[in-house]
């Protein structure tokens, strides 16, 4: 009896036990398969990630890639023809002129202007051959009497606002003058005044002072005969001067150089202080030999005390010809012949103007044709006296039209 009692518990240990191992091990087995399915899952996951980025770069990438054809066509379509034109100039006309001129020794910067063809726009030689420093596109020359057209375009400024006519006599507005009375403001412009020119001295001199100098050399012949003088811009300097109500040079800042965008103009006082300035030279058959400008640049008033890049000349031609600066009367007026072949700052030379200056070893020259198509502006700090920039114009010229 004891055993039969006996006998249904350990039976029943013995079942408890083996369900208990099956439960165990079913366990076990769950958590293994839970285990299984979060890596599978997370692989999964991951796998997706790797999917999805792989396909966000590559469409990035597509985009990017198709985005760069499409502006490499869009622009062959717009500016082939351009393209095609600038590769033909590179190997022929530009090319001429850049061995031009350094076969000839020049020095100094240039643009050249070949409208709708090509741009030469290049630097020479050495703005200081003590130390070496080259000539860059940023480089800064006076250009002497180049700034005659400059300064007449402020006055003619003047009589677009009616505040002066070209007619007028220039007793009405400074007395003193010997022939005030008819001796008009159009004569100023054109140097046929007939007064006697005054002889430039190296000390500082006053606006005022070389007017009183001016009076005081009297008359050389009646107005109307060609006599070229730095001091007929004087006067028109002083004009602008007085008529504006301003200094000239900050009427020249304001009304010319920032509307034409003529960021590396300006006048002597600023020169030396200019990193980009140029030394002054001459060059002979011994080599180089400087010319420092001992004369005051006081004695220079509004008729060559100005300096600037050859980029800048070329800003100035492209504002004066657009209308941006002056009306289209005043800009026949600048253009129109007289005597000496001079209109206002510029001379006609029957296919071409220009503009040209020389102080020291500087040697400026600015010429355009009279269709506007295309542009020669030379600025030199070491000039020859075998060669003018007359010349240099005149042989460039001669290339572009060949090529």
């Amino acid at each position: 009896m004891s055993n039969g009692g006996y006998l249904p518990f350990f039976a029943g240990c013995s079942a408890d036990f083996e369900g208990e191992k099956f439960v165990a091990a079913t366990r076990s087995e769950r958590n293994q398969w839970k285990n299984k399915r979060k890596r599978r899952r997370a692989y999964f996951l991951w796998f997706v990630v790797l999917v999805i980025g792989f396909a966000g770069v590559s469409l990035v990438a597509w985009k990017y890639y198709n985005r760069l054809v499409f502006q490499k066509e869009a622009d062959n379509l717009a500016n082939g023809p351009e393209l095609i034109r600038q590769v033909k100039a590179n190997q022929f006309t530009d090319k001429a002129i850049d061995e031009y001129l350094r076969k000839t020794g020049f020095v100094g910067s240039v643009y050249i202007e070949d409208q709708g063809d090509f741009v030469l726009e290049k630097s020479y030689g050495d703005a200081d051959f003590e130390t070496g420093r080259v000539n860059d596109l940023t480089s800064s020359f006076y250009i002497a009497s180049a700034q005659k057209a400059i300064v007449g375009t402020a006055l003619l400024q003047l009589v677009d606002r009616g505040l002066i006519r070209l007619n007028d006599p220039i007793d009405k507005y400074i007395s003193g003058f010997p022939n005030g009375k008819k001796i008009t403001i159009n004569n100023f412009l054109g140097h046929t005044t007939g007064l006697k020119p005054r002889r430039e001295g190296k000390k500082p001199i006053t606006p005022e002072g070389i007017l009183w100098m001016m009076k005081e050399a009297g008359i050389k012949s009646a107005p109307g005969k060609w006599n070229y003088a730095d001091d007929n811009y004087t006067v028109i300097g002083y004009l602008v001067q007085m008529i504006s109500g301003m200094p000239l040079y900050d009427y020249m800042e304001r009304n010319i150089f920032i509307p034409a965008g003529m960021t590396g103009a300006g006048f002597y006082p600023t020169f030396d202080a200019n990193r980009t300035k140029t030394n002054s030279y001459l060059r002979t058959k011994n080599g180089m030999v400087s010319v420092p400008l001992k004369q005051d640049f006081s004695q220079l008033f509004g008729a060559g005390d100005m300096y600037m890049t050859a980029k800048d000349l070329m800003k100035f031609d492209e504002a004066l010809l657009s209308g941006k600066l002056v009306s289209e009367t005043s800009l026949k007026r600048m253009f129109r012949k007289g005597p000496g072949k001079y209109g206002v700052g510029f001379y006609d030379l029957n296919s071409y103007y220009i503009s040209r200056g020389v102080l020291g070893g500087y040697e400026a020259s600015n010429a355009f044709t009279k269709d506007h198509k295309k542009t020669i502006i030379l600025l030199s700090n070491a000039r020859t006296k075998a060669k003018s920039h007359y010349q240099y114009t005149k042989d460039i010229l001669d290339i572009m039209n060949k090529n």
